[in-house]
Formats: C-alpha cells, sequence, structure tokens
C-alpha cells in the first residue's frame, strides 16, 4: 500500500478510536439519567453517533480489510439499541467497534513499522 495512504489510514482511525472512547463515556453518563433529561441525552447520542458513522464511512475507502465496515455496523447496532438497552449493551457494541479500528491501526503501524517510517 501507498505510504501516505496508509499514514492517512492510520491517522483517521486513531481519530475514530478517539470518537469511540468518548461515545463509551457519554454513554456511561447517559445511563444515569432519567426523565426529560435522558430524552434529551438520547437525541444528543443518537446525533453523537451519527457523525461518528460519517466519520467511519470516509475511513472506509482506505480499508481494504473491511474492519472499518464491521465498526459502523456495530455503531449503526448501539445507535439502534440505544433507546430500548442500557448502558452495558450499548457499550458492548462501541467496544467492538474500537476493536475493529483497533486492528486497522495495528495493520496501518506494522506496514509503516516495515518501511521503518515508525
Amino acid at each position: 500500500m501507498d505510504t501516505k495512504k496508509t499514514i492517512l489510514i492510520y491517522q483517521h482511525a486513531e481519530r475514530i478510536k478517539s470518537e469511540l472512547i468518548i461515545a463509551s463515556r457519554l454513554m456511561v453518563r447517559l445511563d444515569s439519567l432519567q426523565g426529560e433529561e435522558r430524552k434529551g441525552a438520547e437525541i444528543m447520542m443518537t446525533t453523537f453517533l451519527e457523525a461518528l458513522l460519517g466519520e467511519i464511512r470516509i475511513g472506509r475507502a482506505g480499508d481494504e480489510a473491511g474492519f472499518l465496515q464491521r465498526a459502523e455496523e456495530k455503531v449503526i447496532e448501539a445507535s439502534k439499541k440505544l433507546t430500548v438497552f442500557g448502558e452495558k449493551e450499548v457499550n458492548r457494541c462501541i467496544s467492538e467497534a474500537l476493536s475493529a479500528v483497533t486492528t486497522v491501526c495495528q495493520r496501518a503501524m506494522e506496514e509503516l513499522m516495515n518501511k521503518n517510517l515508525f
């Protein structure tokens, strides 16, 4: 793979990882809310997850192995479960997405290390 493309994939995957960690933290806080506060927080969380999906979809162009597609599927699943299930189930989906994105980072890092660039 082209070195420039590998660097871009790595950077993008790192950004997605950070956003997934933020999503997990937000979900923990959301789970403690009730009533109207919870409804409002669910709307904001859904909006955040939609923005995260946009980031993942941008990155999918460079991921030939399909790990970002797996991350996308898990974030969609988390979004659907947001209003029905609790924090644990949603965070399970987010954790699985994080695992897939971490694999993308690892593969890009290995490629850069093989080229003595990291």
